[in-house]
């Protein structure tokens, strides 16, 4: 899972969804991110391959340790 996170993002213009998916429609990065630091999440980067890429304001730290927990589970019912 390599997702580009916050200021790791380069594009100039994204398309933002939210967490319980708001789709809060193209804005600048600049903006976005804003959003996301007033929320006190990240911004991620989930379809980079579109234009303007998707991005979506979520708290990325409990993003991961839910992927993590899942992937174990999947592994113990193998």
């Amino acid at each position: 899972m390599n997702k580009k996170v916050n200021g790791r993002i380069k594009a100039e213009q994204v398309k933002v969804i939210m967490d319980d998916f708001v789709d809060l429609g193209v804005m600048s990065l600049t903006e976005a991110m804003a959003l996301a630091r007033s929320r006190g999440e990240d911004l991620v980067e989930v379809q980079p391959d579109l234009a303007p890429p998707v991005c979506e304001v979520i708290d990325y730290g409990k993003y991961r340790f839910r992927l993590q927990k899942a992937r174990k589970a999947k592994k113990r019912e193998e």
